[in-house]
């Protein structure tokens, strides 16, 4: 009788602290996707506080390194990426290349954050030719290192094509192109060239599948008539 009421309560106990750490999990999730939201409206200050505070929650489970690992390794992959977007690229590389950095084996994200962070560390605007071919070639290597462990990762292998590419471009006597800093909305475009208005070409949506080739029709494209109700 005794051993049957044991089993009751340690299957209780079992299931009381699965659902402890699924309504955790469930915390967290919020609070990262609110810190996410901080960044994209460029409250990085904001959003700093919230990873912290996701940190905080997150330090007593570091004792049982399998237990919530997904989102310490989210947490720290977007830290990492707060720091990139301030422009922390030196600070960011030395802080995982030292002997007793965190380890990132298995955090693919934070290894390409951490990547872009070392290309972007070397780069020095307005610099000449040979400068822009040694940032590069420093490049070339961060990313294939990143690639050797993990080729399917699409985000490094473009990095890495577009690398080589502008490399080679610049060696065969193209211009150096100006090394920006970039921001979290992205680095403003330059304003499109005047067309005139005979060579703007405009598509309208229509209901049926015709081919303007085999059609006179001048009104393909307007639909169907409004009709008046009541």
């Amino acid at each position: 009788m005794i051993k049957t009421v044991l089993g009751y309560v340690l299957i209780a106990v079992m299931f009381a602290m699965a659902a402890g750490v699924l309504l955790t999990t469930g915390r967290l999730e919020q609070q990262l996707a609110d810190a996410d939201q901080s960044v994209a409206m460029l409250t990085l200050g904001d959003a700093a506080q919230r990873y912290d505070a996701v940190a905080a929650t997150l330090a007593p489970f570091g004792r049982v390194p399998w237990l919530l690992r997904g989102t310490r390794e989210a947490l720290a992959a977007r830290q990492a990426a707060l720091r990139y977007w301030r422009g922390d690229y030196r600070d960011l590389v030395d802080a995982y290349s030292q002997p007793d950095s965190p380890n990132t084996a298995g955090n693919v994200d934070l290894q390409f954050v951490v990547a872009n962070a070392d290309y972007r560390s070397v780069q020095q605007p307005g610099t000449n030719r040979e400068l822009a071919l040694g940032t590069l070639d420093h490049a070339i290597g961060v990313y294939r290192r990143l690639l050797e462990g993990n080729d399917a990762h699409q985000d490094a292998a473009f990095n890495y094509e577009l690398m080589v590419r502008l490399r080679n471009e610049i060696a065969a006597g193209d211009d150096v192109p100006e090394f920006r800093r970039p921001t979290v909305p992205g680095n403003p475009g330059d304003q499109p060239e005047e067309e005139e208005m005979e060579d703007v070409q405009i598509y309208v949506p229509r209901d049926s599948i015709i081919d303007p080739d085999e059609s006179e029709d001048p009104t393909i494209g307007e639909g169907a008539p409004i009709r008046k109700r009541g």
